[in-house]
């Protein structure tokens, strides 16, 4: 591919694109992440003098791109005790633009000085002046996002380098020879679904994240990749079990379902030909209902058809010493674009 070929394509999707590769960009050490992910053009977020350790970036939609539809949308976050959000909710602005927001606060992570708190962000949509060129609905189908770590946006390359950290040498050793993906191979679309299944059978807590991208003279880009355990996982003391409440395996926990609603693929996601894993943390109430649901991890766009479908599931009761009991698991909703 020419080095002129690729700059007019990034130009054509420059709407869309959630990160912007200098050309001349030194590549990142694998220990020390760079922040890949923006917001769209034309959207601008208020913290409100809150900041966040890591956040996925906030899409324009490209429906309401295309019709011009913009304004702020306000909404309140809940953060947790390590400041996650685990719950968010829209006070005001367009139907049109509130999805793309609810799918990329639900993933944020804020600094631990306001952990705990409620928080209110705006986040503004400025669609382009008139006579400025929009994307192109064919450019827009040929970006994936790579969402094991978040949300960064994925571009065709090739690796340049796979580095695993926390685990030990022989996990890691081991690891590496499970993938079915290497340094120098292709990175594209379909090496990050093998990629990201792959890890995830090896380790369910584990995460893949770009760590640096590069554009060489010759004109192709280089990306290096890291697999590791989320800081959170590193270390953390066990949660104390709420009275009247167990933890079973998603896996156990799965073969115990009398009703299963299946979740609709969403059309946006399908166009972009988006796919992978949202994986749901979830309460279950002595009835065998979906209490609480919320979300670890997974591509934005496939996020709330996930929970929607979940949260109508039925699972018979989870006897402890002959008395039904909370449950605490978590639930796996794999999207392909097959289905």
């Amino acid at each position: 591919m020419s080095k002129t070929f690729l700059i007019s394509s990034l130009a054509a999707v420059c709407w869309l694109a959630h990160a912007a590769v200098a050309q001349t960009a030194p590549m990142e050490p694998y220990n020390a992440p760079m922040q890949l992910i923006k917001d769209a053009p034309g959207v601008t977020v208020s913290m409100n003098g809150a900041a966040v350790l890591h956040r996925p970036g906030v899409g324009y939609p490209f429906a309401a791109l295309q019709q011009g539809i913009q304004g702020t949308v306000s909404v309140q976050v809940k953060l947790d005790a390590t400041g996650i959000v685990n719950d968010a909710v829209v006070l005001s602005g367009p139907d049109e633009l509130r999805k793309a927001v609810l799918e990329s606060v639900l993933q944020w992570h804020f600094t631990r000085d306001v952990a705990g708190t409620m928080r209110v962000i705006g986040i503004a949509f400025e669609a382009p002046k008139a006579g400025a060129a929009a994307p192109a609905q064919s450019a827009f189908r040929q970006m994936q996002t790579f969402t094991t770590s978040g949300g960064i946006q994925q571009l065709q390359g090739h690796i340049k380098s796979i580095r695993v950290s926390g685990l030990s040498e022989q996990a890691s050793t081991e690891l590496l020879a499970s993938l079915p993906v290497h340094e120098g191979d292709e990175w594209n679309a379909d090496a990050m679904q093998k990629m990201n299944l792959a890890v995830k059978a090896f380790d369910e807590h584990l995460t893949v994240q770009m760590t640096g991208m590069l554009q060489t003279p010759s004109g192709t880009t280089e990306m290096s990749l890291l697999i590791t355990v989320p800081a959170a996982q590193v270390g953390a003391p066990a949660t104390a079990a709420v009275p009247g409440r167990i933890k079973v395996g998603g896996n156990v926990q799965g073969a115990m379902i009398v009703s299963k609603v299946p979740p609709v693929y969403p059309a946006l996601a399908k166009q972009g030909a988006v796919s992978g894993v949202v994986k749901l943390s979830a309460v279950l109430a002595k009835d065998g209902t979906v209490q609480e649901l919320h979300v670890l991890s997974g591509p934005p766009l496939l996020i709330q058809a996930a929970m929607d479908a979940v949260k109508q599931w039925v699972y018979r009761s989870t006897l402890l010493n002959g008395n039904p009991v909370e449950v605490e698991t978590t639930i796996d909703i794999n999207f392909t674009l097959n289905q």
